[in-house]
């Protein structure tokens, strides 16, 4: 890696910039005619970023007669000038956690649209690997969702040892479905209810409110911890109300 990569990359210089620095250190002192010379830049295009190197403490600008001249600081001087920027950082760290904590306290929420969207909200579920709770219409399941994801989504979910607790619509179809519980980790209880139109799901600290009748299917998926607790805290109220466990 060449010299002027090297200060690309530490100290942010531009590849322009670099140049001119090291052009400046390599002469000592110089005109700008002498830094373009050196630097293989022409003088127009220096004049458009020396301001900033000087205001950096990069370059320095002297008097000779009437001529103005450039010079570079030292290169000790450079480390000098890191380590200052360094303590200050470290003197406002303390601050700036604050502030980054106080932006993972509000609620994330993310909108997934059509069924690749609705999928990835399943796979996020995966990834937690957190025992997910829910209020789930299955006759919509079974209608919304690819025939394929249904049939193999519940297996792989159990394969990963996800459990999932679900009140369900009470239909003849989700009553057939609750047979498969024990093979793919399920507990049902059925609630005696109209057409539950928006699926839930709460997991880790995570809401996802679907939407398969949407057109298109829509899913808003909502993290964090105090809405989750809560809702959880509800879906708990209602499933010890609820009849026997299924599965």
């Amino acid at each position: 890696m060449k010299i002027n990569d090297e200060l690309l990359h530490l100290l942010g210089m531009t590849d322009m910039q670099a140049r001119t620095y090291l052009a400046a250190l390599e002469l000592g002192e110089g005109t700008m005619q002498a830094l373009a010379r050196k630097s293989g830049l022409n003088r127009t295009t220096i004049y458009t970023f020396i301001d900033e190197l000087k205001e950096r403490g990069y370059i320095l600008e002297t008097r000779r007669a009437k001529r103005r001249v450039y010079s570079a600081v030292h290169p000790e001087r450079l480390v000098e000038m890191q380590r200052t920027r360094l303590g200050g950082l470290e003197h406002i760290l303390p601050e700036l956690l604050a502030i980054n904590n106080q932006a993972t306290n509000k609620p994330k929420v993310t909108f997934y649209e059509g069924l690749k969207g609705i999928e990835d909200v399943y796979a996020d579920m995966l990834r937690e690997k957190k025992e997910v709770v829910s209020y789930e219409d299955m006759d919509n399941l079974k209608t919304g969702l690819p025939e394929r994801f249904f049939n193999s989504f519940p297996k792989e979910r159990a394969r990963r040892d996800i459990l999932i607790r679900s009140i369900s619509r009470d239909t003849p179809f989700a009553r057939e479905f609750s047979t498969k519980n024990r093979g793919l980790l399920r507990e049902t209880k059925f609630i005696p209810a109209g057409e539950l139109r928006t699926d839930i799901s709460i997991y880790g600290d995570k809401v996802a409110l679907m939407d398969l009748r949407g057109s298109p299917p829509s899913c808003v998926l909502i993290e964090n911890k105090n809405l989750a607790d809560t809702l959880r805290t509800v879906w708990k109220q209602l499933w010890d109300r609820l009849g026997p466990v299924v599965g």
